[in-house]
């Protein structure tokens, strides 16, 4: 809710001083200012998390692909950015590991054939998946769907054709996360860690107040 209110507060400094009254150029720059400073906020996480676990130069590759597919392809977030800031860096270092310890080389050429057919199939169907609060015209989503495509298709040229490359194991892992977030199951458990996230909230705040209360009393 912070960063959402101040890049309201940003946006609309900004259409002030443009002169700017479009209220779909201003919903837009809103958006824009709140998913920079949502990225910033998790590359400072997936920074920390990933000295501390030794995979930064994993992590931060992986953190550059799915930027980029993100960009093009949309996807599920969680409710607040912060909670998508730690979601996001604590699964870029489970990806990190999981990268190091099975590269995309040593997986079966007939597996890694079926996982991109399965890919290409999920983002020809479903990108781009719109944010809540992210205004796209008919056009927008054509050209995003359209460049989607191209890029999964040429991501899995390039892996299919050099699996050991340098930067071929956060590609393939990044792109199987991000296409993996614009599927139905992935939207439940997005949904249902927010409703976890939702009652711990509540518990938290409830004892901090009730605590409060008898410090009050006394």
């Amino acid at each position: 809710m912070l960063l959402k209110n101040l890049a309201t507060t940003w946006a609309q400094a900004l259409s002030r001083r443009a002169g700017e009254t479009d209220q779909y150029k201003i919903a837009l720059a809103r958006y824009m200012i709140e998913s920079l400073l949502s990225t910033f906020l998790s590359l400072l996480f997936i920074l920390l998390f990933g000295l501390i676990f030794g995979v930064l130069k994993t992590a931060v590759l992986l953190t550059m692909v799915v930027a980029v597919l993100k960009a093009v392809m949309g996807g599920l977030h969680l409710k607040t950015p912060l909670r998508c800031a730690l979601a996001g860096a604590i699964m870029t270092i489970i990806l990190s590991y999981l990268a190091l310890s099975v590269p995309f080389a040593r997986i079966p050429k007939l597996a890694q054939l079926w996982i991109f057919v399965l890919l290409i199939y999920i983002v020809w169907k479903q990108a781009p998946l719109e944010a809540k609060g992210k205004p796209l015209s008919t056009e927008q989503k054509q050209e995003l769907a359209r460049n989607s495509r191209i890029l999964t298709l040429l991501i899995t040229i390039i892996c299919w054709c050099w699996p050991e490359g340098f930067m071929t194991n956060e590609l393939f892992y990044g792109t199987v996360f991000q296409v993996l977030n614009l599927t139905k199951p992935m939207a439940l458990a997005i949904d249902e860690l927010d409703r976890i996230l939702d009652r711990g909230g509540k518990s938290f705040e409830g004892c901090a107040k009730k605590i409060m209360e008898r410090r009050i009393v006394k």
